[in-house]
């Protein structure tokens, strides 16, 4: 048997004064229990190896999956967010009038004051003088001045924190990089890293042996020149005991014996002293994790793909961000992605869409959700020691999702719409989107059918707006939630046009400043267009696509067109003398609002527009394409 190659993205103990994690390693009244020794965690650890995955449809099976490769602030919130106060880690973001790009291993700003649009500087996203070309560099956040790339390194084993200082002038300083040993964190959907205030938040799986657990435990390693091959080879800085490792069980449960460890970091990221604090969940492979403004949520199931067991227990863990009683609660099935957790503080309840064959958001997971479908409606007096059984009347059926590609789900104000596409063989060879909206109030459900293979669903004001591709076209759809009953209110067709991001972040929608509730902007998508152009060179690699930015205009329920930016016609791809993170696995457009102004951010172009008479014109644009280096071209610009 072989090795499935799956492309997926990415001492002393730190005493930080960071209320997630300062509860006391000991059993907690009424709520979580952790482990009490290295002993009883090695008893809970999974002995044996896991059995082999067997493709369901060659039959293949393999020993070993190889991951190869694709992973209060001043800034103004330019991220498509789940959650309000929450950053999420993305490949754009701004520090006053400087926004700040990661992008194929480098960071790069650009000043935008007084109008103008001119780069000032660039660096690599890593370590100075560091081999950065096995890691994937894919996320990044900042805080005041400070700048935090996030990167999981197959050749150093862990995930990379490196952090960099921006000049009021738009240099960019190297200040100091962490490795914390752990396996990749990748999603095709959910991003590890959150900023809540000044407090970097992270998500890391970490591989435990029940031979000797206390050596697997996190730690963090301060990169310094000259510490071995890599400067990672410095001593372990512990940000965790056994006591911050925490059940999926209850004591002598022996049917759970798993060997992950969830670890949740909480980081100061703007501290002098780079210090990190952790809480582990030992579970399951198949994991969600989501971070609201008051809690960190992490959810472990037992069925999936990877694991071969039909067994759909699960439990979710709650970590209060104010530092009160961890806890867990016993539940069933799984979510679909981050999309499916909303937490209702006001209510002191977490609700959560789950079916009953999910497979976790690791690598390409949220993908193959389907089943029987579920509100979980969880009161916070629910979560203690996780050992009870979860409660029937927590849970709301809903209609099941098919079996198909790609489900998606998203919470818009006091409704939860989830959706699906079926390919309809018998009716001309189209997809169908089946679009369910279920009331939070327990009011009638919904179920309406969308043209096309449905691409996204996002909040737009109090509304959603859900984008799908047929026959060539990209419909967006705009579904009222504000009457006595959903119903789809207008609809604009693009000709020619499909998605090129998948990610939440690709999407923006920029409110009015005169519309408080949301119902009139403009909302910006890359899309590609054909472009008809012919390139030349035998073996050479053409991309008949052009990079869009398209922007909308809704206004009275209605959608209109205003426009687009485009990239600069041309072959592609172009040598930049990449060395990391040579692949966009979280995209390379977003739509930018900023300080009243427009930009669209199309691979190494910024392209600045401006709404005049109901259209969209360019501005100014600047080209922040490294130079090529010396030498042959690489090889994979020839094929």
């Amino acid at each position: 048997m072989g090795k499935l190659w799956v492309y997926g993205a990415k001492a002393s103990l730190m005493l930080a004064a960071l209320m997630l994690f300062a509860a006391p390693a000991a059993a907690q009244e009424g709520g979580l229990q952790p482990f009490a020794s290295g002993a009883e965690l090695s008893d809970a650890i999974q002995v044996e190896p896991p059995p082999a995955y067997c493709d369901p449809d060659t039959g293949e099976c393999v020993e070993e999956i190889v991951v190869t490769g694709s992973r209060v602030t001043s800034a103004p919130s330019i991220t498509n967010n789940q959650e309000a106060g929450v950053d999420e880690g993305d490949i754009v973001k701004a520090v006053g009038d400087t926004l700040v790009i990661l992008r194929r291993g480098r960071l790069f700003t650009v000043d935008t004051r007084r109008g103008s649009l001119r780069a000032l500087d660039r660096t690599d996203a890593y370590p100075p003088g560091v081999d950065g070309s096995e890691g994937w560099y894919d996320e990044m956040l900042v805080a005041d001045n400070w700048i935090v790339v996030i990167g999981y390194s197959y050749g150093r084993g862990g995930t990379e924190i490196n952090r960099f200082r921006l000049g009021g002038d738009g240099t960019i300083t190297f200040v100091d990089s962490h490795l914390l040993k752990s396996e990749d964190y990748y999603s095709s959907r959910n991003y590890a890293s959150r900023l809540v205030g000044r407090d970097l938040v992270t998500y890391a799986p970490v591989g435990v042996r029940a031979s000797d657990p206390l050596k697997d435990i996190p730690g963090l390693v301060r990169w310094e020149p000259g510490r071995g091959e890599d400067g990672f080879g410095g001593e372990i800085s512990r940000i965790m005991t056994v006591g911050d490792v925490y059940r999926t069980a209850s004591p002598g449960d022996e049917s759970v014996r798993w060997d992950v460890l969830h670890t949740v970091i909480r980081c100061d990221l703007t501290a002098a002293d780079f210090q990190c604090r952790g809480a582990a969940v030992l579970g399951p492979y198949s994991r969600n994790y989501y971070v609201s403004a008051s809690a960190v949520y992490v959810w472990v199931s037992e069925g999936s793909r990877w694991s071969r067991r039909p067994d759909d227990r699960s439990w979710l863990f709650r970590m209060p961000l104010d530092g009160s009683t961890r806890g867990a609660a016993a539940t069933r099935g799984a979510p679909i992605d981050q999309f499916s957790f909303n937490e209702v503080p006001e209510a002191g309840r977490i609700d959560v869409l789950t079916v009953s064959e999910g497979e976790g958001e690791a690598m390409w997971g949220p993908e193959f959700a389907h089943g029987q479908a579920a509100l979980l409606s969880l009161p916070f007096a629910r979560f203690g020691a996780g050992t009870d059984q979860p409660i029937e009347d927590d849970y709301r059926a809903l209609p099941g999702l098919a079996e198909t590609w790609q489900p998606l789900n998203r919470f818009v104000g006091d409704h939860l719409l989830y959706a699906f596409s079926v390919w309809d063989e018998e009716l001309d060879d189209v997809w169908t989107g089946v679009l369910t909206v279920v009331p939070l109030d327990g009011g009638d459900v919904s179920r309406m059918a969308v043209a096309g293979q449905i691409g996204r669903i996002e909040v737009m004001g109090e509304d959603a707006m859900v984008t799908s591709e047929d026959g060539g076209a990209l419909i967006f759809t705009t579904v009222d939630l504000g009457g006595t009953r959903p119903r789809i209110s207008d609809q604009y067709v693009l000709e020619g046009g499909e998605e090129s991001e998948s990610r939440s972040h690709a999407f923006f929608f920029q409110p009015d400043a005169n519309s408080p509730t949301g119902e009139r902007g403009v909302l910006g998508l890359p899309v590609l267009r054909e472009t008809g152009e012919e390139g030349e060179g035998r073996y050479r690699y053409v991309d008949r696509r052009l990079g869009t930015v398209v922007f909308l205009r809704r206004g009275d329920d209605r959608l209109g067109p205003l426009g687009a930016l485009e990239a600069t016609p041309g072959v592609s791809p172009v040598d930049d003398g990449c060395v990391a993170s040579c692949i966009d696995w979280y995209g390379d457009a977003r739509p930018i609002f900023l300080n009243g102004r427009v930009f669209a951010l199309l691979g190494y172009e910024l392209v600045e527009g401006r709404e005049r008479g109901g259209r969209i014109n360019e501005l100014r644009r600047i080209d922040m394409t490294p130079p090529p280096p010396p030498g042959p071209r690489p090889y994979y610009l020839d094929y």
